[in-house]
C-alpha cells in the first residue's frame, strides 16, 4: 500500500482566479494614476486661469496710473510753456546754504534779472554751479510770481589737508575726497599732514578720528590748532613745532599722531581703537590736571594707562 501523499498543485480554476484578480488590481491602479493626472491638469489650468485673472485685474489700474503720470508730465510741460513763456525773472531764493551765503550762490549762477523763466533750464543751473566747489548738488523750482527757488546741498569740509608742509592746501569732505575751495566758509578745521598710502583719498581711519574730534568740545573748540599726522612718515615740521627740533616718533608703531597747538602735547594714537583713544584724550584734557596741561607728549597706545612726558620728546 502506497503511503505517499500526491504532490499538491493549484488547480486550473485557482490559477484563472488569481490571474483575474491581478488584472483587476492592475486596472484599478491604472485608473487611479489616470485620475491623479487628470486632477493635476485641472488644478494647473485653474491656477493658470487665476493668475491670468489677477493679471487682467491689475492691468487696468497700472494702465490708469501710467496714463495719469504721462498726462501729468505733458500737462506740466504744457503748463510751464504757457505760464513761464516771457515771464521775467524777478528774484532768486536760495535754500540749504550754510557755508556759503545766498548772495554768493546767486552770483555764481550769473543769471540776469528780467530774463525769461522758460529759458532757464536745470542743466544750465547745474553747469553754472559746478564752478563753486562748495556745492555738491542743486535743484530748482520756478514760480509764476517770477521767483526762481534754488535748493542746494553743500559739500561739508571736515579738515584741511597738506601732503607735506609746503604743498597746496586742499579741503576734505566727509567721503575723504579732496576739493579745492576757499578755506573761510568751512570755519575752523583741523589740519591733516602727510600722504595717504591708499591713494588720493583720506584713509577711513583718519575720517573716524576727525569725526570723533568733532564730538568733543575740548578738541573741536579750537580745531585750527589741531594737526593730525598720517602714519608711516617722518613727522618733522619746524613751522608747526616753532623751533622744537625734536622729530616726532617715525616708528610705524606710533601710527596716527595728533599735535595740539604749537608746543604740544603730541598725542600718540597708534593704529587701533582710534575713536576710543580720542575719547580718552578728551577726558584727560577736560580734567584740567596740571600734569596733563604741562605735558609735551601723551602716549595712548596702552589699553590701561596714558603715558605723559613733560620734557621735550627726543623721538
Amino acid at each position: 500500500m502506497n503511503d505517499r501523499h500526491p504532490e499538491t498543485r493549484p488547480s486550473v480554476a485557482t490559477i484563472a482566479s488569481e490571474a483575474r484578480a491581478k488584472r483587476a488590481r492592475d486596472h484599478l491602479a491604472r485608473k487611479r494614476r489616470q485620475e491623479r493626472t487628470r486632477l493635476q491638469r485641472v488644478r494647473g489650468r485653474a491656477a493658470t486661469a487665476g493668475s491670468r485673472a489677477r493679471t487682467r485685474g491689475l492691468l487696468p489700474p497700472v494702465l490708469f496710473f501710467f496714463a495719469f503720470g504721462a498726462g501729468l508730465f505733458f500737462a506740466s510741460s504744457l503748463t510751464e510753456l504757457l505760464l513761464y513763456r516771457g515771464l521775467p525773472l524777478q528774484q532768486i531764493a536760495v535754500q540749504g546754504s550754510s557755508s556759503l551765503t545766498p548772495k554768493a550762490i546767486v552770483q555764481s549762477l550769473e543769471l540776469e534779472a528780467g530774463r525769461s523763466l522758460d529759458s532757464i533750464g536745470p542743466e544750465e543751473l547745474r553747469n553754472a554751479i559746478k564752478r563753486e566747489p562748495w556745492i555738491e548738488s542743486l535743484r530748482s523750482l520756478r514760480l509764476p510770481s517770477g521767483t526762481l527757488i534754488i535748493s542746494v546741498v553743500e559739500r561739508e569740509a571736515i579738515a584741511r589737508w597738506r601732503t607735506d608742509p609746503t604743498s597746496v592746501l586742499a579741503l576734505i569732505d566727509h567721503h575723504g575726497e579732496r576739493f579745492a575751495a576757499r578755506i573761510g566758509p568751512g570755519g575752523p578745521l583741523p589740519l591733516v599732514l602727510g600722504k595717504a598710502s591708499g591713494g588720493p583719498r583720506l584713509p577711513t581711519s583718519a575720517i573716524k578720528i576727525l569725526a570723533e574730534i568733532r564730538r568733543h568740545v575740548v578738541l573741536a573748540g579750537d580745531a585750527n590748532a589741531l594737526t593730525l599726522h598720517l602714519p608711516g612718515q617722518q613727522r618733522s615740521d619746524p613751522e608747526l613745532m616753532q623751533g622744537d627740533s625734536a622729530t616726532i616718533d617715525a616708528d610705524a608703531d606710533a601710527g596716527y599722531i595728533l599735535q595740539i597747538g604749537d608746543r604740544g602735547p603730541r598725542v600718540l594714537l597708534g593704529s587701533n581703537f582710534l575713536e576710543q583713544r580720542i575719547a580718552r584724550l578728551a577726558v584727560l584734557l577736560e580734567s584740567e590736571e596740571p600734569l596733563v596741561g604741562n605735558s609735551r607728549q601723551i602716549d595712548l597706545r596702552y589699553a590701561d594707562r596714558a603715558v605723559l612726558r613733560s620734557e621735550p620728546a627726543s623721538g
